[in-house]
């Protein structure tokens, strides 16, 4: 698997998760837009994903990190400090990395995650930002 593509799976997982959830309760449910901007060293980078997604409260108050675990990575150090989460992620053969979501407000959070594979640092950044109720 490449480093884009995987870069993207791993966006993706954060994307079609529900992200806000590990906020202090303090991000409100709603329709929700989430952009990925994959940064490839020596490449053209893709351009950004955008994607939106309707959270119930059920959905603000689940764990996102562990949606990560779904695929071939697997999600450790998982830290939560006030507005912040960070973690590593391990996806064996393929490369390692690291992340981080800052919760700005109840209706924005910003974060980004580098992936080390085949000597290459992939970083993905993400904002997101909620546009309305569902």
């Amino acid at each position: 698997m490449s480093a884009n593509r995987i870069a993207l799976t791993l966006a993706a997982a954060l994307l079609l998760s529900p992200a806000p959830s590990r906020a202090g309760g303090r991000m409100e449910p709603g329709l929700w837009e989430v952009s990925a901007t994959v940064e490839l060293p020596g490449t053209a980078s893709p351009p950004p994903t955008v994607q939106t997604e309707c959270l119930s409260q059920k959905d603000v108050d689940a764990d996102p990190v562990p949606e990560i675990d779904k695929g071939a990575c697997k999600v450790t150090d998982i830290v939560r400090s006030g507005d912040r989460v960070t973690w590593k992620v391990d996806c064996g053969p393929v490369g390692k990395g690291e992340g981080e979501l800052t919760y700005e407000s109840p209706t924005t959070y910003q974060g980004w995650m580098k992936l080390e594979t085949g000597g290459t640092t992939v970083k993905t950044t993400l904002r997101a930002r909620r546009l309305s109720g569902c």
